[in-house]
């Protein structure tokens, strides 16, 4: 088993260097790092819905459908399994501690059970000096004293996950069969094609997607299914994939019903009373909203445009 269960001594792991991890390492790494850091804050003010709805949210969102997902390959690597382990079973130690207060009883059966087949989590020196403690009950509570956070690579992901989701959420509507590849165009800025640039892989990974090209002078595939984000606005190029005629009309549908809401929210916005009585953040918020829908419906009508012109 590796470096894992009998075999497993301090002596036989060595601490793990920066430059060793590897791009998702460092990111589950520095969200472990700042959810602790937040979790532990809402504890501490007796936030609790909040606090376990948040790390609900990074256990299953983040560890288990991104993290877990996108290192299965590596797992299947000789080479690179071990590391791959190390870093699993060290997250999963912290999310054990972080979670018992919550689920005592859960938490300290699945400590138990890490402890047979990796009772040395640590990645640094001063972290393998010790195996983990016998019962999470007394394990230290999870401090990131390795100062692991990192903001431009919780930016990157952030994205990432962004796109990554609208992607799959289109293969899923227009029944792309989960084997058939299919590629995607992304407008954006160069400073976020920087964030995305080593993401390339994970999308072939994690959604059988290729990119065909990004940037911010991107031209969309003729015919495509479309999604719109904060800062980017994604194509996936069902040539050949879909029925023109029905993905035609899907579109306009959608476009009709974008124009219901444009003209819901223009009239809400032009209402006096409501705009000098409604609390800013309030007021900002609607205009944001109807901003987002104009973005939505100018990237459903020129996907239209296109459609009809084939």
């Amino acid at each position: 088993e590796d470096d894992y269960g009998k075999a497993q001594t301090a002596e036989s792991l060595k601490p793990i260097a920066d430059s060793e991890l590897f791009v998702e390492d460092r990111w589950i790494l520095s969200r472990l790092s700042t959810m602790a850091a937040r979790y532990t804050t809402l504890l501490e003010r007796y936030e609790y819905a909040v606090a376990v709805r948040e790390m609900y949210d990074f256990t299953w969102d983040e560890f288990c459908s991104s993290y877990i997902e996108i290192v299965k390959a590596r797992l299947q690597n000789p080479e690179q399994k071990p590391l791959a382990k190390r870093v699993l079973a060290y997250v999963l130690g912290a999310i054990l501690r972080l979670w018992h207060p919550v689920m005592p009883f859960i938490t300290e059966e699945v400590w138990h059970l890490l402890n047979k087949v990796a009772p040395y989590r640590g990645l640094t020196e001063k972290e393998l000096a010790e195996p983990a403690a016998e019962s999470v009950m007394i394990a230290p509570w999870f401090v990131d004293e390795a100062n692991r956070g990192d903001a431009t690579i919780e930016a990157q992901f952030a994205v990432f996950e962004d796109v990554l989701k609208s992607v799959r959420e289109i293969r899923a509507r227009q029944g792309v069969p989960v084997k058939e590849t299919i590629r995607f165009t992304l407008r954006t800025s160069n400073e976020i094609v920087q964030l995305l640039e080593p993401m390339r892989p994970y999308f072939r990974s994690m959604a059988l997607a290729e990119v065909e090209a990004w940037g911010p002078e991107v031209t969309p595939p003729a015919l495509s299914s479309n999604a719109t984000g904060a800062n980017w606005e994604l194509a996936v190029d069902l040539a050949g994939l879909i029925d023109v005629a029905v993905e035609l009309e899907k579109n306009r549908k959608q476009r009709d019903k974008l124009l219901g809401f444009i003209a819901g929210k223009e009239k809400k916005l032009s209402n006096e009373t409501f705009v000098s009585r409604a609390p800013e953040n309030v007021v900002a918020a609607e205009r944001s909203s109807l901003e987002d829908l104009r973005q939505q419906l100018a990237a459903v009508e020129e996907a239209i445009r296109r459609m009809e012109a084939l």
